[in-house]
């Protein structure tokens, strides 16, 4: 069994997902495979939110539990953490730093609402 202990740096995330990929031998999963892959779980995370916010629903469709509704969207989180992390991985990228990065730059920028 491979395991994620608590409090665990990003570093380590990144690591446990290439495990989880060795472990069922999707490491010859490709990068633009992956991508693929990961839009159709983003689709997944917004079907998810959809239902959690009960937009849309299915005329006939039974009543969505709020607390299992929530408790699917973060699974859905977590499927496209793990395909983002695959990614990192398949390019050598360490996420932890590029977030770093790129949030620092993105602290010194300003973002004006958009006129309608």
């Amino acid at each position: 069994m491979i395991e994620l202990p608590e409090g665990a740096p990003m570093a380590r995330f990144q690591s446990y997902v290439h495990d989880l990929e060795t472990l069922h031998g999707w490491l010859d999963v490709d990068l633009v495979h992956n991508c693929f892959l990961m839009g159709e779980e983003v689709g997944e995370l917004f079907k998810a939110v959809r239902k959690y916010e009960k937009l849309f629903a299915q005329g006939g469709a039974a009543p969505v539990d709020a607390e299992a509704a929530r408790a699917h969207v973060g699974e859905e989180i977590v499927d496209v953490l793990n395909y983002l992390l695959a990614i990192a991985n398949r390019l050598d990228l360490d996420v932890e730093a590029a977030f770093r990065a790129k949030n620092a730059t993105n602290q010194t920028r300003s973002w004006a609402p958009m006129k309608g």
